[in-house]
């Protein structure tokens, strides 16, 4: 898996300084495809369509490497969690978690 799209951040949200320190820490991530392809828990990709650090082909990469993987895309999310993408990411969440063992 190539590294996804990313595009610097602007300076418009509240953080701008842990905003920068985020980018450079996915400038500095190394490729984990290979580690993704060994996770054997049920496992949900969520990532926001207008999502400005990683484009949304870094979370359809990131479902593709994990086996079985579901993932969600958040229509006009972007890097962030507004109240009206509570339900659909609960609703993801609560569909993975009844995708694990009832014995684990």
């Amino acid at each position: 898996m190539n590294k996804p799209e990313i595009t610097p951040p602007s300076n418009s949200n509240h953080f701008p300084d842990g905003t920068a320190r985020q980018f450079a820490a996915i400038l500095a991530s190394p490729d984990r495809t290979r580690e993704l392809r060994g996770v054997a828990a049920p496992t949900v990709v969520i990532h926001g369509s207008d999502d400005p650090l990683i484009d949304v082909s870094g979370g359809r990469a990131t479902a593709a490497a994990v086996p079985g993987a579901e993932l969600v895309l958040i229509e006009g999310m972007g890097h962030d969690l507004p109240e009206g993408t509570w339900a659909p990411i609960a609703e993801a969440l609560a569909r993975n978690f009844d995708r694990a063992p009832k014995d684990a």
